[in-house]
């Protein structure tokens, strides 16, 4: 078990947590592959999560089950905002191009 903060976190939800979330974020801004990739991949990697963690006694399956879903959100959260602020920015060029004309 992996420590995180005051969490004893199974190795695996460790790497799916720090390691395979943020990598299927920073790919999908970087090449803007489609959202439902995205979204794919972070249930893939979540559900792999829940099978790990599901012969591990009951508190540490809620532990690694807050961590999980915890992440997850985060995740879809920073696609979000990504989003919203990429869609903020071409209003805001489209904006100033009209403005120049």
């Amino acid at each position: 078990m992996r420590k995180e903060g005051t969490r004893m976190l199974n190795p695996k939800i460790g790497l799916i947590i720090t390691q395979f979330f943020p990598n299927i974020v920073d790919r999908h801004i970087r090449t803007r592959c489609p959202e439902t990739e995205v979204r794919d991949g972070l249930l893939r990697y979540r559900e792999m999560g829940y099978q790990t963690i599901r012969h591990l006694p009951p508190e540490q399956q809620e532990e690694n089950r807050e961590a999980l879903e915890s992440a997850f959100s985060a995740s879809l959260r920073q696609v979000e905002e990504f989003h919203a602020h990429e869609g903020g920015e071409e209003s805001k060029g489209a904006r100033s191009d009209a403005d120049v004309s």
